[in-house]
């Protein structure tokens, strides 16, 4: 069994909306992230957590915890369960992915050694998939109701991060184009007649 999720994947308004959020956000580590990462470990005893963003080539963390030192920050899109979410628009629930007929023998497994895998999306404001909020571990693991409703509520969370940063991103860039037609308008009263 195989999971059709090139196409939602690489439509044109999705990736424009990744585009316009990675604009504030950025790749690199933020504690808002990774505060939610922290939680996802503490909360559901699982060692791994991950935030992400997709592109159309790849997967690329915005939090990471759980992983050596120095692992990367981005992977090939095939090489990520991600893709998976984000293609469907639902989450992911994987209790053995070595088993698991919608995984099985896909690179994830040992590229993160991911026995056991659950993802969530997360969305833009306007409910665009941008990435997913993932738990691992590299043995097979029972998902429980409680789990499932951290990881679900954490995505929220991310989601609403990502939206209240691209709304501090629109007002700045805002603020930044009144105090320019402002600065006009003084030196077009300013010139002489």
């Amino acid at each position: 069994m195989t999971i059709d999720w090139e196409t939602a994947v690489r439509d044109s308004a999705r990736l424009a909306a990744v585009e316009r959020t990675w604009r504030p956000l950025g790749t690199g580590s933020e504690d808002a992230f990774d505060r939610l990462t922290e939680l996802a470990v503490a909360l559901t005893g699982v060692p791994r957590a991950v935030i992400t963003l997709v592109d159309s080539q790849h997967t690329t963390a915005k939090s990471i915890l759980g992983f050596p030192e120095g692992s990367p920050r981005s992977a090939p899109i095939e090489a990520s369960f991600c893709r998976f979410v984000v293609g469907s628009g639902r989450p992911l629930i994987v209790n053995d992915s070595r088993s698991d007929p919608r995984t099985r023998g896909d690179l994830a497994i040992d590229l993160y050694d991911a026995g056991t895998w659950a993802g969530y999306p997360i969305e833009d404001a306007d409910g665009t998939v941008l990435g997913a909020f993932c738990l691992m571990d590299s043995h097979p693991h029972e998902w429980t109701p409680t789990d499932l409703h951290i990881l679900a509520t954490l995505a929220k969370a991310a989601s609403s991060e990502i939206a209240l940063q691209c709304a501090r991103a629109d007002l700045a860039a805002a603020r930044r184009d009144n105090e320019a037609l402002c600065a006009n308008a003084a030196c077009d009263r300013e010139a002489p007649s």
